[in-house]
């Protein structure tokens, strides 16, 4: 399905009940919008089959961020964490969901957390998952150097601190990515649509990932906080989460380390982490 939203169509499906019907009373459900990282490589499929757990308790929403996935392209190009934390809100209005609680996973996180400052009253929840405020390329180095050696570092640090362009990323997903989880996973992006442009936009340097640095800005937040970080992750070390809290006001955030997982952490740990999110999501935090 796609939906017009500030000037373009954005492709979304959704999975689980809109309404639960008990004792002749229909009551609505939460609904949890799920924001995919890596723009331009990957999309909400990202997200797919592993979600639907969730689908039998909560509305789950999975979006392709402009210009990735099924979404439609930028008319002007542009794009930014801004544009796309801006474009959750219209696709919120579009379909009238009130106060979702909106996953980011990596880059969906850097999204999510952009969305919550600049929209402080317009999320129920956030929940920052393997992801960071400011990039820091020598903080990723030394741990692709634990887990992969001298090789792995210098293809991370080829591709995020000394080269930086398309060029760098056959290297970077031969040498990197099979070290961002402990479990061994299927090949990365086998399911999602390769849009060059975004890719370029966000991942080069100069581009988003490269100038981004909102950890200032997380003060804006208002809404209850959930981040998860998994101590094996690479590409989002923990550390990162961890200056995520920092900034955050302590009165709305939850912070969960996963010490066996690393990035995306249901993918290592399934059943803690689902557990957890049902949790969280379903928590009443209006008193």
């Amino acid at each position: 399905m796609r939906v017009e939203v500030n000037g373009a169509r954005l492709f979304f499906e959704v999975g689980g009940k809109h309404l639960d019907y008990e004792a002749s009373q229909a009551t609505e459900r939460p609904t949890l919008i799920v924001l995919h990282g890596a723009p331009g490589f990957s999309d909400h499929t990202a997200f797919r089959p592993d979600f639907a757990l969730l689908e039998d308790f909560f509305r789950v929403v999975y979006l392709d961020m402009r210009g990735c996935g099924r979404s439609d392209d930028d008319p002007n190009g542009q794009y930014s964490l801004e544009g796309w934390a801006d474009d959750l809100v219209g696709f919120c209005d579009a379909l009238e969901i009130d106060k979702p609680v909106v996953l980011g996973n990596s880059a969906g996180g850097m999204v999510a957390a952009v969305y919550g400052i600049r929209h402080p009253d317009h999320p129920g929840k956030l929940i920052l998952s393997s992801t960071q405020a400011r990039l820091d390329p020598q903080r990723c180095a030394v741990v692709f150097d634990r887990l992969g050696g001298e090789i792995a570092r210098e293809a991370a640090l080829d591709s995020l601190e000394r080269i930086g362009d398309l060029s760098t990323f056959a290297a970077y997903g031969e040498h990197c990515m099979p070290l961002y989880n402990p479990t061994p996973q299927g090949p990365a992006f086998q399911t999602a649509v390769f849009r060059k442009e975004v890719a370029v936009a966000f991942h080069t340097l100069g581009g988003v990932w490269h100038a981004m640095d909102h950890l200032a800005d997380l003060r804006h937040v208002t809404c209850p906080t959930l981040v998860t970080a998994g101590a094996h992750d690479p590409v989002t070390p923990i550390e990162d989460s961890e200056d995520i809290v920092a900034h955050l006001d302590p009165s709305i955030v939850r912070f969960e380390r996963f010490e066996n997982a690393g990035h995306g952490v249901w993918h290592d740990d399934p059943d803690r982490a689902f557990a957890l999110l049902r949790d969280f999501i379903a928590a009443d935090t209006s008193r």
